[in-house]
Protein backbone atom coordinates (compact mmCIF):
# COMPACT_ATOMS: atom_id res chain seq x y z
CA UNK A 1 0.00 0.00 0.00
CA UNK A 2 1.27 3.49 -0.90
CA UNK A 3 1.20 5.81 2.02
CA UNK A 4 -0.58 9.07 1.54
CA UNK A 5 0.09 12.30 3.77
CA UNK A 6 -1.62 15.73 3.34
CA UNK A 7 -1.71 18.97 5.02
CA UNK A 8 -4.25 20.16 6.13
CA UNK A 9 -4.94 24.03 6.84
CA UNK A 10 -8.05 25.31 8.66
CA UNK A 11 -9.12 28.72 8.14
CA UNK A 12 -9.83 29.97 11.72
CA UNK A 13 -11.64 33.14 12.12
CA UNK A 14 -9.63 36.64 12.83
CA UNK A 15 -6.79 34.26 12.20
CA UNK A 16 -4.18 34.01 9.09
CA UNK A 17 -3.49 30.75 7.81
CA UNK A 18 0.55 30.67 6.85
CA UNK A 19 0.36 30.19 2.79
CA UNK A 20 4.25 30.59 2.39
CA UNK A 21 4.66 27.21 0.60
CA UNK A 22 1.27 27.90 -1.73
CA UNK A 23 2.06 28.16 -4.82
CA UNK A 24 2.11 31.70 -6.65
CA UNK A 25 -0.97 30.58 -8.92
CA UNK A 26 -3.51 32.52 -7.33
CA UNK A 27 -4.04 30.16 -4.40
CA UNK A 28 -4.02 32.89 -1.99
CA UNK A 29 -6.37 35.17 -3.47
CA UNK A 30 -8.66 32.15 -3.44
CA UNK A 31 -8.38 32.01 0.33
CA UNK A 32 -9.03 35.21 1.31
CA UNK A 33 -12.07 35.33 -0.66
CA UNK A 34 -13.56 32.62 1.30
CA UNK A 35 -16.26 33.07 3.88
CA UNK A 36 -14.32 31.95 7.01
CA UNK A 37 -16.17 28.87 8.82
CA UNK A 38 -18.08 29.47 11.87
CA UNK A 39 -16.19 28.63 15.27
CA UNK A 40 -19.11 25.85 15.96
CA UNK A 41 -17.40 24.19 12.41
CA UNK A 42 -13.69 24.84 13.50
CA UNK A 43 -14.72 22.49 16.41
CA UNK A 44 -17.00 20.16 14.56
CA UNK A 45 -13.98 19.73 12.09
CA UNK A 46 -11.14 19.54 14.56
CA UNK A 47 -13.30 16.69 16.24
CA UNK A 48 -14.06 14.87 13.29
CA UNK A 49 -10.77 14.76 12.07
CA UNK A 50 -9.17 13.76 15.67
CA UNK A 51 -11.59 10.71 15.67
CA UNK A 52 -10.75 10.00 11.90
CA UNK A 53 -7.05 9.86 12.53
CA UNK A 54 -7.61 7.69 15.48
CA UNK A 55 -9.86 5.02 14.63
CA UNK A 56 -8.47 4.62 10.85
CA UNK A 57 -4.89 4.24 10.51
CA UNK A 58 -4.93 4.65 6.46
CA UNK A 59 -6.82 7.96 7.43
CA UNK A 60 -4.63 10.59 4.38
CA UNK A 61 -4.34 12.84 7.66
CA UNK A 62 -1.16 12.99 9.52
CA UNK A 63 -1.39 14.46 12.85
CA UNK A 64 2.17 15.69 13.08
CA UNK A 65 1.39 17.74 9.63
CA UNK A 66 -1.87 19.25 11.10
CA UNK A 67 -0.05 20.53 13.74
CA UNK A 68 2.47 22.18 12.00
CA UNK A 69 -0.36 24.47 10.75
CA UNK A 70 0.74 28.10 11.36
CA UNK A 71 -1.17 31.19 11.73
CA UNK A 72 -0.73 34.36 12.98
CA UNK A 73 -2.74 37.39 14.05
CA UNK A 74 -4.11 39.84 11.28
CA UNK A 75 -3.37 43.84 11.97
CA UNK A 76 -4.81 45.21 15.12
CA UNK A 77 -8.52 45.99 13.98
CA UNK A 78 -10.29 47.91 17.01
CA UNK A 79 -14.17 47.36 17.26
CA UNK A 80 -15.82 49.32 19.60
CA UNK A 81 -15.28 49.78 23.60
CA UNK A 82 -16.66 48.62 26.71
CA UNK A 83 -17.14 50.54 29.58
CA UNK A 84 -19.01 49.32 33.25
CA UNK A 85 -18.68 52.29 36.26
CA UNK A 86 -19.24 49.49 38.47
CA UNK A 87 -15.80 48.53 38.21
CA UNK A 88 -14.80 51.31 36.19
CA UNK A 89 -14.20 49.46 33.23
CA UNK A 90 -13.93 51.47 30.21
CA UNK A 91 -11.63 50.25 27.42
CA UNK A 92 -11.22 49.35 23.66
CA UNK A 93 -12.07 46.25 22.40
CA UNK A 94 -10.26 45.09 19.52
CA UNK A 95 -10.85 41.80 16.85
CA UNK A 96 -9.37 38.16 18.16
CA UNK A 97 -7.57 36.86 21.47
CA UNK A 98 -4.08 36.79 20.57
CA UNK A 99 -2.07 37.98 22.74
CA UNK A 100 -0.81 40.80 20.81
CA UNK A 101 -4.25 41.70 21.04
CA UNK A 102 -4.78 41.22 24.51
CA UNK A 103 -1.90 43.27 25.36
CA UNK A 104 -3.88 46.26 24.37
CA UNK A 105 -6.97 45.34 25.50
CA UNK A 106 -10.00 43.22 25.80
CA UNK A 107 -10.43 40.77 22.30
CA UNK A 108 -13.51 39.39 20.49
CA UNK A 109 -13.07 35.66 20.71
CA UNK A 110 -12.86 34.74 16.80
CA UNK A 111 -16.34 33.67 15.47
CA UNK A 112 -18.91 34.59 18.46
CA UNK A 113 -21.13 37.58 17.56
CA UNK A 114 -21.02 41.19 17.80
CA UNK A 115 -22.29 42.55 20.55
CA UNK A 116 -25.82 43.06 20.72
CA UNK A 117 -26.37 40.89 17.94
CA UNK A 118 -28.80 37.82 18.83
CA UNK A 119 -26.07 35.11 20.61
CA UNK A 120 -22.87 35.28 22.51
CA UNK A 121 -20.28 37.56 22.60
CA UNK A 122 -17.61 36.60 24.46
CA UNK A 123 -15.05 39.57 25.71
CA UNK A 124 -11.44 38.33 27.46
CA UNK A 125 -9.06 40.45 28.76
CA UNK A 126 -6.01 40.25 31.00
CA UNK A 127 -7.09 40.92 35.38
CA UNK A 128 -3.27 42.01 36.12
CA UNK A 129 -1.06 42.67 33.60
CA UNK A 130 -0.98 44.80 30.21
CA UNK A 131 -3.69 47.22 31.01
CA UNK A 132 -5.78 44.97 33.36
CA UNK A 133 -9.27 46.19 31.96
CA UNK A 134 -10.82 42.81 33.72
CA UNK A 135 -9.09 43.20 37.19
CA UNK A 136 -12.22 43.60 39.21
CA UNK A 137 -14.69 41.27 37.56
CA UNK A 138 -15.33 39.63 40.51
CA UNK A 139 -16.52 43.13 42.18
CA UNK A 140 -19.52 42.64 39.05
CA UNK A 141 -23.28 42.29 40.64
CA UNK A 142 -26.62 40.96 38.98
CA UNK A 143 -28.33 43.93 37.84
CA UNK A 144 -25.17 46.07 37.01
CA UNK A 145 -24.45 47.86 33.67
CA UNK A 146 -22.15 46.86 31.06
CA UNK A 147 -22.55 49.05 28.14
CA UNK A 148 -20.81 48.48 24.93
CA UNK A 149 -20.52 50.76 22.07
CA UNK A 150 -19.46 48.81 18.38
CA UNK A 151 -17.26 51.42 16.04
CA UNK A 152 -20.64 51.09 13.64
CA UNK A 153 -23.27 51.12 16.10
CA UNK A 154 -25.28 53.02 18.86
CA UNK A 155 -24.19 51.94 23.03
CA UNK A 156 -25.63 48.60 23.96
CA UNK A 157 -26.29 48.15 27.55
CA UNK A 158 -25.96 44.61 29.04
CA UNK A 159 -27.36 43.67 32.89
CA UNK A 160 -25.01 41.43 34.69
CA UNK A 161 -27.10 38.12 35.07
CA UNK A 162 -24.50 36.16 36.80
CA UNK A 163 -20.88 35.00 37.65
CA UNK A 164 -19.36 31.73 37.58
CA UNK A 165 -15.71 30.52 38.45
CA UNK A 166 -14.58 27.22 36.10
CA UNK A 167 -11.82 25.34 35.96
CA UNK A 168 -9.09 26.08 32.89
CA UNK A 169 -9.61 22.52 31.64
CA UNK A 170 -13.44 23.50 31.02
CA UNK A 171 -13.66 27.21 30.56
CA UNK A 172 -13.53 27.23 26.96
CA UNK A 173 -16.88 24.88 26.04
CA UNK A 174 -18.43 27.21 29.02
CA UNK A 175 -17.39 31.02 27.96
CA UNK A 176 -18.52 29.48 24.30
CA UNK A 177 -21.86 28.21 25.13
CA UNK A 178 -24.67 29.64 23.43
CA UNK A 179 -27.53 31.30 24.93
CA UNK A 180 -30.67 28.40 25.27
CA UNK A 181 -32.77 30.67 23.45
CA UNK A 182 -31.55 31.81 20.27
CA UNK A 183 -33.15 35.24 20.30
CA UNK A 184 -30.85 36.20 23.53
CA UNK A 185 -28.49 38.96 22.97
CA UNK A 186 -25.64 37.93 25.56
CA UNK A 187 -22.31 39.09 26.27
CA UNK A 188 -19.52 37.00 28.37
CA UNK A 189 -16.44 38.84 29.87
CA UNK A 190 -13.91 36.25 31.27
CA UNK A 191 -10.46 36.12 32.64
CA UNK A 192 -7.99 34.45 34.69
CA UNK A 193 -9.07 33.34 38.38
CA UNK A 194 -7.65 33.98 41.05
CA UNK A 195 -5.77 37.20 40.03
CA UNK A 196 -2.47 36.26 38.85
CA UNK A 197 -3.00 33.05 38.19
CA UNK A 198 -4.31 30.76 35.83
CA UNK A 199 -5.93 27.91 37.66
CA UNK A 200 -9.46 29.23 37.21
CA UNK A 201 -11.60 31.75 34.78
CA UNK A 202 -14.06 33.82 36.30
CA UNK A 203 -16.38 34.54 33.58
CA UNK A 204 -19.62 37.12 33.61
CA UNK A 205 -22.42 36.88 31.47
CA UNK A 206 -24.78 39.40 30.56
CA UNK A 207 -28.00 40.32 28.57
CA UNK A 208 -29.76 43.09 26.99
CA UNK A 209 -33.23 43.50 26.03
CA UNK A 210 -31.93 45.77 22.93
CA UNK A 211 -34.01 44.99 19.41
CA UNK A 212 -30.83 44.09 16.75
CA UNK A 213 -30.88 46.12 14.09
Amino acid sequence: MVGISATLVLIVPMLTPDISTAPASGRADEQSQREPPSWDAVLRLRGELAASAANNPDYPIDPEQAALVATAPQAYTPLGRVTSPAIGLDAGYAAGVHPSVLERGPGLWPGTVSPGQPGNAVLSGHRTTHTRPFADLDQLAPGDPIVVTTNSGQPVTFRVTETAIVLEAEYVDFVLASPADPATRQLTLFACHPKGDRTHRIVVRATTDTTAE
